[in-house]
């Protein structure tokens, strides 16, 4: 049974995170790559992540920047920042070309990023609260979702500067979402309502703009009926999808179809904000605040070690 001081503590850490993103207007970033010498300032917070090669962009929302890091060592590799006309950049994806394209949630604006020089460019303007974005599978779209109760929209952004279009309405509250190798698109529901544990998983097939719901347990945790904020989404090759709790930290693998879903590992960061599955098997959650992510890495017999990783310095 929930104690009134747990649920104090969850509500402080939401208020904490809600103020943060009110703040983020008086957020500075350091100079965009490539410089002479690129800073391997560490980010001040670590969002929205996902895999290029053998590197990882994450976009840190509170220093208006995107980061290329090795998830090996957590060198920075290439930075975008304000100077190169980005904006509270919380969740990025590098489409056909090389350049990135980010969602900024408090400009309500989809923003494409030139690699090696050059100025950001607004793909469209879509409305505040415009959060998690995934690279459509023919390579020629994005589609950007709405993590507030105020929004219910999926939409499709062409590359080329063409119209938006709807996909879907009427979906619940989406953060952080992938396709998966069947070409659905997954993503966590719930939103900060789900702070108590309601948070989910649903999937949405872009073509038709259908939601289905998948209702989730947890055999391993006797009692657990959801998730407490679900964040974030991204599916392996094998089909696993792996979800982000974001308070009490911590990645689920999930078997979308059956919706059973087992603990990969807890994070000793307070607060999660998404999860990118690598191709190498490990799995890395970012730290809402500060230049860490968590590294899930499997083991013999379906175990997996934990570790930390600061990304610069």
């Amino acid at each position: 049974m929930r104690t009134p001081r747990r649920n104090a503590q969850v509500a402080a850490v939401a208020a904490l995170a809600l103020a943060g993103l009110m703040a983020v207007a008086a957020a500075c970033s350091p100079p965009s790559s490539p410089p002479a010498t690129l800073s391997q300032a560490a980010p001040l917070g670590v969002n929205g992540m996902v895999q290029e090669g053998s590197s990882v962009w994450v976009a840190d929302l509170f220093g208006k920047q995107v980061v290329r890091f090795s998830p090996d060592t957590g060198v920075i590799q290439e930075r975008y920042g304000m100077d190169a006309g980005t904006c509270t950049t919380d969740d990025p994806v590098v489409v056909p070309g090389g350049d990135v394209v980010a969602t900024c949630p408090t400009e309500g604006l989809v923003i494409r990023i030139p690699r090696g020089g050059g100025t950001a460019t607004v793909l469209a303007d879509v409305g505040r609260g415009v959060n998690p974005i995934a690279l459509d599978p023919s390579g020629t779209s994005v589609l950007v979702g709405f993590g507030t109760s105020d929004d219910d929209r999926l939409l499709r952004v062409p590359l080329d500067g063409g119209p938006v279009t709807t996909v879907a309405t009427g979906l619940p509250v989406l953060n952080g979402f992938g396709f998966g190798p069947d070409g659905l698109l997954y993503a966590p529901t719930g939103g900060v309502p789900g702070l108590l544990g309601t948070g989910g998983l649903g999937r949405i097939d872009t073509a038709t703009g259908t939601f289905t719901n998948i209702p989730l347990t947890f055999p391993d945790e006797p009692g657990k009926q959801g998730l407490q904020f679900a964040v974030g989404a991204d599916v392996g090759a094998d089909s696993t999808v792996y979800v982000a709790q974001g308070i009490n930290a911590a990645v689920y693998a999930v078997d979308p179809s059956t919706g059973v879903a087992r603990l990969v590992g807890r994070s000793p960061l307070d607060v999660a904000d998404n999860v990118v599955a690598l191709t190498d098997g490990r799995v890395l959650l970012s730290g809402f605040f500060g230049g860490k992510v968590t590294v899930f890495t499997p083991g013999p017999g379906g175990t997996w070690s934990t570790s930390v990783l600061q990304i610069g310095n």
